[in-house]
């Protein structure tokens, strides 16, 4: 986001440029990952088109996410409680200057969640702010060092969602919260509030609103939740995240049309796989989710694609500089009416006999009297 030649031009397509496969880190076993590990291996082709083997590119480990559920019976006292057990699959790839660790996890409860964790090395650029009697800022960076500017700058993904809810044939809406209206008979205190729902039957995008607590979320007309009475569907726990901020005539703006809002539905085609396009390197437009969302396709119970755009708006401090520490951010797919009671119910509860925590003792002074006068501790 630095308006300066030639930083204008710094632009970067992680995946369609570069590639995450190809700067897929080796995995070391003890840094990386931790625990009882399963590591991956990987290919990618030099220059002739010759397989590479990258080695331990993915490592696959559980982990502990504090409590998966808990509740304390205030009649008895007894307490019902169960440990989130989390198996995470995970890749590492170095980007020019950044890290982008993704993680894919999955718990107990049919939750699925994708996080993204940005770290390394900022891009930084010279700045003539070595008089400290004449101190030199500009409004789009940060100084974090002598003579060096971190400019403000934007990390913006597509996570692109396949569903099959229960089978091919889905409907992605989103579900809205309103206060009723008061009515002498329906809502006479004012307390009542009730969620509507849009479908989107057309290809196109939405946006989120926090304000109206919307939600999107796949469902499966044809399959009814027992329980519930409604369809069957998987709830998108969207990132509210920042769009792009580039003007609407930058080259940048035109190539990244996917980053304009948060989420699109299209209809499947085998071939659209890239939100931008198949070919980035060198685009002036975009070729991807602005063509196919324009296409007058009908994507209520069919075979759909849910693309979700997030990121970090990403403004430098001096803490992230020389090595920043990792910025955080993630996506969850949680069932929302697929299961008909919790299907976490049937993991162990948590026990000490199992978890060995050890208690810590504070330090006691105890003064006892032996023959030769002195005090002991």
């Amino acid at each position: 986001m630095n308006p300066r030649r030639p930083y204008h031009r710094k632009q970067a397509f992680d995946a369609g440029d570069v590639g995450f496969g190809i700067t897929a880190n080796q995995l070391s076993l003890g840094c990386d990952c931790l625990g009882h590990i399963h590591y991956f291996n990987g290919y990618r082709t030099d220059s002739k088109g010759n397989p590479v083997l990258l080695q331990n590119v993915i490592c696959m480990h559980e982990q502990d996410n504090g409590l998966q559920l808990k509740h304390t019976n205030y009649r008895n006292n007894a307490a019902t409680v169960a440990r989130k057990r989390e198996l995470v699959v995970q890749m590492i790839c170095t980007v020019s200057n950044y890290e982008y660790v993704l993680a894919w996890i999955f718990d107990q409860a049919g939750n699925i969640e994708h996080e993204v964790r940005a770290t390394g090395i900022l891009s930084t650029m010279p700045i003539d702010n070595l008089d400290e009697s004449n101190p030199v800022t500009v409004p789009w960076g940060t100084n974090v060092g002598p003579g060096v500017m971190a400019a403000y700058h934007q990390h913006l993904f597509s996570l692109r969602i396949d569903p099959a809810i229960d089978g091919h044939n889905n409907t992605l809406f989103y579900e809205e919260s309103e206060a009723l209206p008061v009515h002498k008979e329906t809502n006479n205190f004012g307390m009542g509030y009730r969620a509507t729902s849009t479908v989107m039957k057309k290809a196109g995008f939405a946006d989120l609103n926090v304000m109206r607590n919307r939600i999107f979320k796949i469902r499966n007309d044809s399959q009814i939740n027992a329980v519930s009475l409604k369809p069957v569907a998987y709830k998108i726990h969207a990132a509210p995240s920042q769009m792009l901020l580039m003007g609407p005539d930058s080259f940048a703006r035109k190539r990244a049309a996917f980053a304009e809002h948060a989420m699109w539905v299209t209809k499947y085609q085998d071939d659209e796989l890239y939100a931008a396009g198949e070919f980035t390197n060198q685009s002036r437009k975009d070729t991807g989710l602005s063509e196919w969302a324009a296409r007058p396709d009908n994507v209520e119970n069919t075979d759909i694609v849910v693309w979700h755009t997030f990121g970090l708006t990403h403004n430098p401090r001096p803490e992230d500089f020389p090595v920043m520490p990792a910025e955080q951010i993630s996506v969850r797919l949680q069932p929302d009416g697929f299961f008909t009671k919790n299907p976490a119910l049937d993991v162990p509860q948590s026990t000490q006999a199992f978890n060995q925590s050890t208690l810590h003792q504070e330090a006691t002074t105890i003064a006892s009297c032996c023959s030769s006068g002195k005090s002991h501790l």
